[in-house]
C-alpha cells in the first residue's frame, strides 16, 4: 500500500496539531494545580540556575574554578596567561612593551600556595643474569663486530 506524499505531509501536519494541543492541556492543568497549591519555582525545580554541589551529569566532570588573570593592562582587559595570546598583548608587544610590564603582582603569593608532592621513582631492582647468559651475549657481541655481513658475503676467502 502506497501512499502520496501529499496524504504522509496532511498526516503529519493533523499529528503536529495534535501534540501541540495536548501539550497546552498538560500545560494549563499544572498551571491551575500550581496555583491551587501555591507552589513556588523554587519549590517545583529547587534553587532554579544553580547546581546542586557534588551533583553532576553522568560522565562529566565538575566544572574547574576559574583562575585569576595573571596579566591585565590598565584599560581592563586581562589574560590568565594560559593558550593564545590575546590581541592586546599582542599589539602591545610589537610596540615594543615588555610581557612582564603587564604582570600582576600577587597578593595571594604571601599565603603558601598548595603544591603536590612530588614523587621520585625508586628505580627497579635488577636481578643479575646467569652467567651463561653472559657469556652467550658477550660471544654474540664479539662475533657480530668481527666482520660485517655485506663485507662477509663480498669477500671469497671466507
Amino acid at each position: 500500500m502506497t501512499k502520496s506524499l501529499s496524504s504522509i505531509l496532511s498526516q503529519i501536519e493533523r499529528l503536529q496539531k495534535e501534540a501541540a494541543n495536548i501539550q497546552s492541556e498538560v500545560v494549563t492543568r499544572i498551571r491551575k494545580d500550581i496555583a491551587k497549591y501555591g507552589l513556588t519555582a523554587e519549590q517545583l525545580f529547587g534553587s532554579v540556575g544553580v547546581p546542586k554541589p557534588g551533583r553532576t551529569r553522568a560522565g562529566t566532570e565538575p566544572a574547574k574554578a576559574a583562575k585569576p588573570p595573571k596579566y591585565a593592562d590598565g584599560t581592563g582587559n586581562t589574560w590568565g596567561g594560559m593558550g593564545k595570546r590575546p590581541e592586546w598583548i599582542r599589539q602591545a608587544l610589537a610596540a615594543g612593551k615588555a610581557l612582564e610590564d603587564f604582570l600582576i603582582s600577587n597578593t595571594a603569593s604571601a599565603t603558601p600556595a598548595k603544591t603536590k608532592a612530588t614523587k621520585t621513582r625508586a628505580k627497579p631492582k635488577t636481578t643479575p643474569l646467569p652467567k651463561a647468559i653472559v657469556k652467550k651475549r658477550a660471544v654474540a657481541k664479539s662475533a657480530a663486530s668481527r666482520k660485517p655481513r655485506a663485507m662477509a658475503a663480498a669477500d671469497p676467502e671466507v
